[in-house]
């Protein structure tokens, strides 16, 4: 189905993730532009796209513009070059390059700078999951601006999130998940490892996945509403009983003579709110001390 208002818009970065996106938005019935350092592979795009070899071209007659590179340094350099951002000035440039906070704050300088709206985006997806359920996009700056280009931008994530007018936010919130996302990775990989060692198969710990997937959801609902009310009393399980689990699980690792690193570093962190007095608080409490150095 054909959008209500096609619009013309260009690609900029022809990666696996950059192809992705551009394919999506042209079989979304959009005019599609893409640009790459290597033509060939501008090119090899296809999907009803149109490559060009020259960045001013492409990006001349295109009221959005999306960028996925590598960095943003990379970005800045490219839409720098000659002609190039005065060419940009009245548009409106989709950052989905990934970077950090401070990354999204330099690029809305720089679009200020330039007469250039600019919105700073993060995907949670892997590019194969562009344009399907699995896509979720984040979005920070301007709500007017955004609200603008939401139709275009839903052809690549129909789960395209607006964050928050503060710029940093879309990379905040994306940095946040996958700590969450890495760290439990981390863990149930450690996990495994330490049943394999003991002489137990890991499929009988990946079976109770709903059983650890379980706690994490429910202590993160809790930790929830006490972060916000800044209150960790509770008394259901105290810190520390949870270091004490922790040092088995030391133990355990140490004796079974597998990297014990992980839950040395989990351990140190929750002991670490202990000293600070807050053994007799529920798990959340350790937010306290990680918001200090």
């Amino acid at each position: 189905m054909a959008p209500s208002s096609p619009s013309k818009l260009v690609v900029i970065g022809t990666g696996l993730m950059g192809s992705a996106l551009a394919r999506a938005f042209a079989a979304a019935g959009h005019d599609v532009a893409v640009w790459n350092r290597t033509p060939s592979k501008a090119k090899a795009v296809g999907g009803g796209t149109t490559a060009f070899e020259n960045l001013l071209e492409a990006v001349s007659g295109r009221e959005l513009v999306v960028v996925s590179v590598s960095n943003y340094a990379a970005s800045f350099e490219l839409l720098s070059a000659k002609g190039v951002s005065a060419a940009l000035a009245g548009k409106t440039l989709v950052q989905l390059t990934s970077g950090s906070p401070a990354d999204a704050r330099s690029g809305l300088e720089w679009a200020r700078a330039h007469g250039v709206d600019y919105l700073d985006a993060a995907i949670l997806a892997y590019p194969s999951f562009v344009a399907t359920d699995y896509a979720t996009v984040f979005y920070a700056g301007s709500r007017a601006v955004f609200d603008r280009h939401l139709e275009t931008l839903q052809a690549i994530a129909k789960n395209s999130t607006y964050v928050d007018e503060k710029i940093g936010s879309a990379a905040t919130l994306d940095c946040a998940i996958l700590e969450a996302y890495y760290g439990g990775s981390l863990a149930f990989l450690h996990a495994a490892a330490m049943c394999k060692a003991e002489g137990l198969d890991p499929k009988a710990f990946f079976a109770q996945k709903n059983s650890f997937l379980g706690l994490i959801s429910v202590t993160a609902d809790a930790a929830q509403g006490m972060v916000e009310s800044n209150d960790f009393s509770g008394d259901q399980c105290s810190l520390n009983t949870h270091v004490a689990a922790i040092e088995h699980i030391v133990r355990l690792s140490t004796d079974a003579r597998i990297s014990a690193r992980f839950p040395k570093e989990l351990l140190d962190n929750y002991k670490r709110a202990v000293s600070a007095g807050l053994g007799t608080q529920e798990l959340p409490a350790v937010f306290r001390t990680l918001t200090q150095d």
